[in-house]
């Protein structure tokens, strides 16, 4: 393990995330890591414009409720239990953090994976049924179908207002919580670990 600087502070989280080996190279020599859409591209390859679309609700949102630079556009993931980070892995860099709680947002995991996968977030199991039962009068089996194909605009409309519930602490579906930021510092590395 290498040490980069450690900071201690009341108002700081302390979080976990895995990144490309390039991302330490650059907090080195910049100081500062903002993701390109270029890498989200590389990662993902097919599936990276349904995670660019979400992530651009996602970064107008996020921009309501926090000072996010003006070029940055893209979130990077962070684990706040140190037991659901993810493993090390060959070419990547763990990146144990201290990051002021200004910078990142908290929020339930299964309520982003409603929103990645287009679906409607409901406020809890009577307005999910509620929402299901409209559905099946429209005749729609796949709900993602309403976002992709725009033939439903009222339903598009009330799905994505609904996304909105990612950010109100007082819904929860589940308990697994994760956080983003919108960059990363090199004065918030407590610790890294790269795997050759």
């Amino acid at each position: 393990m290498a040490k980069i600087q450690n900071e201690t502070d009341d108002a700081k989280v302390k979080v976990w995330t895995r990144q490309h080996k390039n991302v330490l190279k650059v907090l080195k020599e910049e100081r500062i890591y903002k993701v390109k859409e270029r890498y989200i591209r590389k990662k993902l390859e097919n599936c990276a414009d349904i995670y660019l679309d979400v992530y651009k609700w996602l970064r107008h949102e996020s921009a309501k409720r926090m000072e996010i630079s003006a070029e940055v556009k893209y979130p990077i993931w962070l684990s706040i239990e140190e037991e659901l980070k993810l493993p090390a892995a060959e070419g990547m860099v763990f990146f144990e953090l201290e990051i002021p709680r200004d910078q990142i947002m908290i929020f339930d995991m299964m309520k982003w994976d409603y929103i990645v996968n287009y679906l409607y977030l409901p406020k809890d199991r009577n307005d999910r049924k509620r929402f299901k039962e409209k559905l099946k009068k429209y005749n729609i089996n796949v709900e993602s179908e309403i976002y992709l194909e725009n033939f439903y605009p009222r339903l598009k409309k009330e799905m994505t207002s609904s996304w909105k519930r990612l950010f109100d602490s007082e819904i929860e579906l589940s308990d697994q919580k994760v956080a983003i930021s919108w960059e990363l510092r090199e004065g918030w590395v407590v610790d890294y670990e790269y795997k050759d």
